[in-house]
């Protein structure tokens, strides 16, 4: 393959990255791609751009958080704004290394600001565009972007994903499941695009026939670990523990997509989950013990990533160290107030919110669910209803209020 056919590959897997079977695998894939183009053309800069974006991509989504992937993003972004310094594209990629690798949203809007004219109809820039103005809590801004990123490339995974599940954060959820309906209209039959569009039934009307229909008829899909962790949460709904407990062990994958596209389970997660939904006190602990180990590796090499520790959090409510517990659940807040990423804030607060059912009070883990719901997130009618996460408060008239509030219309 010539140096273009290699980065037409690459390019493809990382405009597509949200609908990969394994992320880490075929980012990094593309970059061995990408770094064979560069070596057959030096000067190619298009390749050193999409490089930097596959490498933010790996330390943003904690698939492999290393100083060294930092610095490969800024070397080849570097590389590109030395080779064509007018470069709209390479002023995008700068813009999403400034949010990805350094969280600094200021920065990376003006780049995006200095790419715009030279980028008109490019989806990754409106894609990029869209994913900050949401973290910011532009949400009306994130809209437009990411239906204008759909409407110019209708079949574009990034872009029909990240638009239904902007409307799923604002718990709009017939707009999103008519996203997926249109996705489906235009020739995208695929099995992950009916996952997700009955996942939005479930989560927006508590039906979760849909999505067990869908779950049965492709029992071999598995895109990021996403597929095993609801197959898990509809056995235990069924109070089904041998089956949920079937299900984890027969999955070769070690970390698992849940609640977003952005944060992975360790295995060990839902093993404690499991362990004490049937009763398992002493097996519990010893999941939340090994889950415990895995967070704080990871936290070795990010040590101030909010979603690790607020999830760390849980762990050690689940091991009855309340007052650590808070504590880390605080310092999560900290790090990541929702004045300055309405995204990852309203999940690190759910965090503290699911502190505080594991610890037995109820009353701040209402408060903060009352909190949650006046703001975009992930808390909704149906995670509230069916999930075992919220097991703890059910049958409380306040609960019950709440989860009613949510019901659909």
């Amino acid at each position: 393959l010539d140096a273009f056919e290699l980065y037409v590959q690459a390019k493809a897997i990382i405009d597509s990255y949200i609908n990969a079977t394994d992320v880490r695998a075929e980012l990094l894939q593309a970059l061995k791609s990408l770094d064979e183009a560069i070596k057959r053309d030096p000067n190619f800069v298009s390749a050193y751009c999409y490089a930097a974006r596959a490498n933010d991509l790996l330390y943003f989504f904690d698939l492999d958080p290393t100083p060294q992937r930092i610095s490969l993003a800024d070397s080849a972004v570097k590389a590109a704004l030395r080779l064509r310094p007018d470069s709209a594209e390479a002023h995008f990629a700068q813009a999403d290394y400034l949010f990805r690798c350094q969280r600094d949203y200021n920065r990376a809007q003006e780049e995006l600001a200095i790419a715009r004219p030279g980028l008109p109809n490019s989806s990754p820039f409106l894609i990029l565009s869209g994913y900050i103005n949401r973290r910011r809590n532009h949400f009306p801004e994130a809209e437009r972007d990411f239906s204008t990123a759909f409407a110019i490339d209708p079949r574009n995974p990034n872009a029909y994903n990240l638009l239904a599940d902007t409307y799923v954060l604002q718990r709009r959820f017939p707009e999103s499941v008519r996203v997926y309906d249109d996705v489906l209209a235009a020739g995208e039959q695929v099995p992950i695009v009916l996952f997700r569009r009955a996942s939005q039934i479930l989560h927006g009307t508590g039906d979760s026939r849909p999505l067990r229909d869908i779950l049965t008829k492709f029992p071999d899909m598995e895109v990021a670990g996403g597929q095993t962790s609801y197959r898990v949460w509809m056995a235990m709904l069924d109070g089904n523990y041998a089956e949920a407990e079937r299900i984890l062990t027969a999955s070769p994958l070690q970390n698992f997509q849940d609640v977003d596209f952005s944060f992975y389970f360790p295995k060990s997660w839902y093993q404690a989950m499991i362990a004490r939904a049937k009763g398992d006190s002493a097996g519990a602990m010893a999941a939340f013990r090994k889950c415990r180990e895995i967070l704080a590796q990871r936290l070795v090499v990010k040590p101030e990533h909010a979603r690790t520790i607020a999830v760390l959090a849980q762990v050690d409510a689940g091991l009855g160290q309340k007052d650590l517990a808070i504590s880390e659940a605080q310092h999560a807040i900290d790090l990541m107030p929702i004045s300055k990423d309405i995204y990852d804030g309203a999940l690190v607060l759910e965090g503290l919110a699911q502190v505080y059912t594991w610890s037995g009070d109820r009353d701040r883990a209402l408060e903060v669910l009352q909190k949650l719901l006046t703001m975009p997130g992930y808390v909704n009618y149906g995670r509230l209803k069916l999930h075992p996460l919220w097991t703890p408060l059910r049958g409380d008239p306040r609960f019950e209020k709440i989860v009613a509030s949510l019901a659909p219309r």
